[in-house]
């Protein structure tokens, strides 16, 4: 038996056998012995019939053909233990000839993640800065948070507050909008619900009702009204004069339990500076993953992508079928797409995850990261904690097998990040002082060989 292998992208190989003239010979003659035992054949005892009959009466196309269905299966498990390949997905035979014998598959294999020299990369990390004119913003945005509200019986200026209610009707007279009682700030230029609107209901009062003309901008609600003509009706029920405190000590015991401005201002320089340090943190948390995925060279099989579009689908459905009560065909169908779209679409995003996944896998096997119980654990308390009343019923749900290697992977995933932005950083510990797998741990930390996590 010959056997080739000729490598294929998206982490396949063609697998050929050529059974030699040999094996063939004797397959072929162990099949017309078998046939002779189960076919009586005219003029000879059952099992005694001569080869040469046998052929003659079925044809040695006939027999051929057997033959290549029974030594299929078993010629290739002998070639994959040959070749020694790991495989990922059952095989699929792409060619059979039966004059010579020659079998020819394709086979996906594992996937293979080379992350190159991972270890040499660096990305010097950004500054977070804030400057002035964000924190007197934010000192402003504490000034409108904390405005003073007052009812005046005078009629509507800019910048003051209104309760009204207020009615919208097409040109052909259909009702489109109906609201009561809602509070609005007369602020000049504001969009919504469409230019103009605003300043229709400047110089009214309360008791007031005023009726106007405008026309709906393209990024209206409705699409089907974009752009039509369209008349409010608007009744004012009250107006409410709006001052805004000063940037003083007052502001300070009002806005927080501070007795100054200057500590509420260093107070609020603080917190952008934590939101700040958080994006620059995120962003370049994103640049080194990026980085890293660019530089490896990640390859996997088809099936591999299949699957995780399937779960993709499955999880909408399920999201459609409970928030919705539709079927995804349905959801679908009012869409005017077809499942088939859907997973065109979802495509990009499932290979950028799926990428990802590897690649964090690939970086828990080389950096021999691992999750214990203990972790697994706090992590169960965190997410039960959140759910106040129902923290038992999300206990017990986490505590099940399936949810604690979930737990375990987004452990894992979470700490290969980590590890590459220590590595980016230039404070990654050297490989030689990571510590190695204990014998004897459960077998949820066993991960070391772990190559996919999400």
């Amino acid at each position: 038996m010959n056997i080739t292998t000729e490598s294929l992208e998206h982490c396949q190989v063609r697998l050929t056998i050529e059974v030699d003239e040999g094996q063939a010979r004797q397959a072929m003659r162990d099949e017309v012995r078998q046939i002779s035992r189960q076919t009586r054949i005219p003029g000879f005892r059952q099992g005694k019939a001569p080869y040469e009959v046998i052929v003659q009466r079925l044809g040695e196309d006939t027999i051929r053909q057997r033959v290549a269905d029974t030594l299929t299966q078993d010629l290739f498990r002998q070639a994959v233990e040959e070749q020694d390949l790991q495989i990922y997905a059952p095989a699929k035979l792409e060619d059979v000839q039966t004059d010579p014998f020659v079998f020819k598959y394709v086979v996906s294999l594992y996937p293979q993640v080379d992350l190159g020299d991972y270890r040499a990369y660096r990305l010097k990390p950004q500054e977070a800065k804030v400057s002035e004119d964000e924190i007197q913003q934010a000192l402003q945005n504490l000034r409108q948070q904390n405005v003073l509200i007052e009812p005046v019986e005078r009629p509507a200026a800019l910048n003051d507050g209104a309760q009204i209610n207020v009615v919208g009707h097409t040109a052909t007279g259909d009702q489109f909008m109906a609201q009561e009682k809602i509070r609005v700030v007369l602020k000049g230029g504001a969009e919504q619900p469409t230019p103009g609107f605003i300043e229709n209901i400047v110089g009214m009062e309360a008791g007031d009702e005023r009726s106007f003309t405008l026309v709906l901008p393209d990024g209206f609600s409705d699409e089907s009204l974009r752009g039509q003509e369209v008349e409010f009706t608007v009744e004012v029920l009250q107006v409410y004069e709006r001052t805004l405190p000063d940037l003083d000590d007052d502001l300070a015991r009002t806005a927080s339990n501070l007795d100054s401005f200057e500590e509420l201002k260093a107070q609020v320089t603080e917190q952008l500076g934590q939101k700040a340090q958080q994006e620059v943190d995120q962003a370049y948390t994103s640049q080194v993953l990026q980085d890293m995925i660019e530089q490896a060279q990640i390859e996997y099989p088809p099936e591999m992508l299949t699957e995780e579009l399937d779960k993709q689908v499955q999880e909408m459905e399920q999201a459609v079928k409970q928030e919705l009560k539709l079927s995804l065909e349905d959801y679908l169908r009012y869409q005017g797409r077809s499942t088939e779209e859907l997973r065109t679409d979802l495509t990009p995003q499932v290979q950028d995850e799926l990428e990802r996944a590897l690649l964090l896998g690939e970086v828990v096997a080389r950096e021999k990261l691992t999750v214990d119980e203990e972790e697994i654990n706090t992590r169960i308390e965190e997410i039960s904690a959140a759910w106040g009343e129902r923290a038992d019923e999300v206990r017990q749900v986490l505590g099940s097998q399936e949810s604690r290697a979930s737990i375990l992977k987004q452990l894992l995933g979470e700490k290969a990040i980590q590890r590459l932005v220590a590595i980016a950083r230039g404070e990654a510990p050297e490989l030689d002082s990571t510590p190695e797998q204990e014998t004897g741990q459960d077998e949820e930390t066993q991960v070391a060989d772990e190559r996919e996590v999400e």
